[in-house]
């Protein structure tokens, strides 16, 4: 009958040693994508923010007069009003909130701690012209700044 023998001290050393290596290589690349993966979760929850915007914009209800200006500012955390002094502009703003949500709290690293205003102005044409203070956003994601820095939105 042949003896059941384990592992040797010098063989689960090695082992630990091959998974120590493994674990201090995997773990910085894992980090960078989790941070990068958080930056584009708050680049489209802030997109998804303006396109609700413009959805009020357009809303007959509220029939928001040309020059109505729309501010998504904040550090961190971005809040939302609508200023138009002849409409429902708190209609509005209400209606904004109940699509984007109450505001938004980034949640990536570099982002939290930045200083953001989206400032946009419905236009004739019935577009929102933005205006945004946000050159961290617009550098991380190019399809960002296409959508939401162009003029004719």
């Amino acid at each position: 009958m042949k003896k059941n023998q384990g592992f040797s001290l010098v063989e689960l050393i090695v082992v630990i040693a091959i998974m120590a290596v493994l674990v201090g290589v995997l773990a910085p690349a894992y980090l960078r994508y989790v941070e990068k993966s958080r930056k584009s979760t708050d680049v489209s929850s802030i997109s998804d923010i303006l396109s609700a915007a413009e959805k009020v914009a357009i809303d007959p209800e509220y029939d928001l007069k040309s020059g109505a200006t729309f501010l998504l500012k904040g550090t961190g955390t971005l809040a939302m009003t609508v200023t138009d002094g002849t409409t429902d502009a708190a209609g509005a703003e209400a209606e904004w909130k109940a699509i984007a949500g109450n505001g938004y709290t980034c949640k990536s690293k570099e982002f939290k701690s930045k200083a953001f205003e989206f400032s946009g102005q419905l236009q004739a044409n019935g577009s929102v012209k933005w205006t945004i203070s946000a050159a961290e956003l617009i550098k991380f994601s190019p399809d960002f700044a296409k959508k939401w820095t162009n003029a004719s939105n």
